[in-house]
Parts: C-alpha cells; structure tokens; sequence
C-alpha cells in the first residue's frame, strides 16, 4: 500500500506542479500579448499563481515529512523504485550483450581432450577433402 500511495502522490505532485509552472507561464504570456488587462489584475494572477506553488511545495514537502515519521522506508518510494527499475534495465542489457558474446562459443567443446578430438576430426575431414580435390590444394 505504503508503495501505491507514494507513487500516485509523487505523480500527483509532479502533475500538480506542472500544471501550476504552465499557469505561470500562461499569465506571463498574456501579460505581454494582451493589452485589455491592467498591469493590476496581471500582477495580482501572477502573485496568486506564486502563493499557489509555494503552497503547494510546502504541502509536498509536510506529505514528505509524514512518510518519513511513519517510518516508510526509503526503498518504498517512488523515486527509488524508478531508479531500481532504471537499474534493471541496464542490468538487462548487459545480461544480453554477455548472452551474445558467450553464443560464439558454443560450438567448443566443453573440455580440452573433446576439443582435441574434435580438431583431430575436422584435420582427418580436411585431409579427405584435399585427396578428393588435389586441385583445390595449393
């Protein structure tokens, strides 16, 4: 539960936040563009929007604070399961570029001796192969 909880508010925070920069923005954008509204009514929405993301960066920072207290450990968050899920996917690449690399030697045999008898095998097949075509030999 402790992990649901922390993940939606982290989201939440995240999208709220986001949300509250392009409310910034916006007013700042029409501050320039728009003429029809007095330099009052811009500056009292942009101290509004101000006094809302301090808000809200407080609120977050309390939330933070009561997870801490309620003694959620650290490996729970949000944020530590992203970079453990980032952790895994490099893990996961690495496993295949080893995975290919030991593909090229699965033709060798597994000991010396059968290794040995295999190239006595493929020397007795050459051999073959140049009585057969002497014109092939140089």
């Amino acid at each position: 539960k402790a992990v649901v909880s922390t993940q939606s508010t982290g989201q939440d925070t995240n999208t709220k936040l986001d949300h509250l920069t392009s409310i910034i923005a916006t007013l700042q954008e029409e501050t320039e563009n728009k003429e029809n509204k007095s330099d009052v009514d811009v500056a009292f929405e942009i101290e509004t929007a101000k006094v809302q993301a301090h808000h809200f960066v407080e609120s977050t920072k309390e939330y933070k604070k009561k997870l801490s207290l309620s003694g959620i450990k650290k490996e729970y968050t949000h944020e530590h399961l992203e970079r453990m899920a980032e952790r895994v996917g490099v893990l996961e690449e690495q496993i295949e570029e080893t995975k290919t690399r030991i593909g090229q030697f699965k033709s060798v045999p597994p000991s010396i001796p059968m290794a040995k008898e295999k190239i006595r095998d493929l020397q007795t097949e050459i051999t073959a192969i140049e009585r057969e075509f002497p014109e092939l030999c140089l």
